[in-house]
């Protein structure tokens, strides 16, 4: 019950930051205050501070900011997109998209920015990764196919394998704690809704049903 919450949210605003609240919706906080678009927050192992994509240099740079309220830390800025930090597990190494000669792929960079490995290198976009809870697998989405789609491969770089087979715009995958199951959005019709699905693939379990979009999900570290 003492879990938090990290969000993008505009409602200070028309450009996006990074928020956090408790379990419950209280003890709201601001956590950035870019006055640029920032995305895609992703929490360190202990949990003191937040991972986020900002646009301040006009580049999708990837920043890693303390809750305490300290000036963001740049950790990687390369040309072009910087997008969906993770950190592993142990904290050691973080997933993220990182464009280069003009295509995106999922790469590991140590917590100082240095790449440490390219875990894809295709024509397809690749994006949105998230670790298995062992730190051994990565859940991605890609295009390969024709359209988004949810992808499994090890950290190590290797065999793509397809886990959704549902719908024709797949994305955001978020892999569970328990390491049996994969959350992500697809979309159906006009608007996206939060599918789970088990990491071997087969039927998807459509889990949200309402009028608007379902977006980003995220498990409670307890996976339930």
């Amino acid at each position: 019950f003492d879990s938090r919450i990290g969000f993008a949210s505009r409602r200070e605003g028309r450009l996006k930051e990074i928020w956090s609240m408790s379990l419950d919706g209280g003890d709201l906080q601001q956590v950035t205050h870019e006055r640029m678009i920032a995305l895609s927050p992703n929490w360190s192992p202990d949990s003191r501070s937040l991972l986020f994509t900002s646009y301040r240099t006009g580049n999708p740079s990837l920043f890693s900011i303390d809750l305490g309220g300290s000036v963001p830390r740049l950790i990687s800025a390369q040309r072009g997109l910087n997008l969906g930090g993770r950190y592993s597990p142990g904290g050691k190494a973080i997933a993220v998209a990182l464009e280069s000669s003009g295509q995106t792929d999922i790469a590991l960079i140590d917590p100082s920015g240095q790449v440490i490995r390219w875990v894809t290198r295709d024509r397809a976009l690749d994006v949105s990764p998230s670790w298995s809870p062992d730190g051994r697998s990565l859940v991605f989405c890609s295009d390969r196919g024709g359209g988004p789609q949810i992808y499994v491969t090890s950290a190590d770089g290797g065999p793509v394998r397809r886990v959704s087979y549902q719908g024709n715009y797949n994305t955001s995958p978020a892999w569970s704690p328990k390491g049996d199951r994969i959350a992500y959005s697809s979309r159906i019709g006009r608007r996206f809704q939060v599918f789970v699905v088990d990491v071997k693939g087969g039927d998807a379990k459509q889990i949200t049903d309402t009028g608007g979009d379902n977006e980003d999900p995220s498990w409670s570290p307890d996976g339930r």
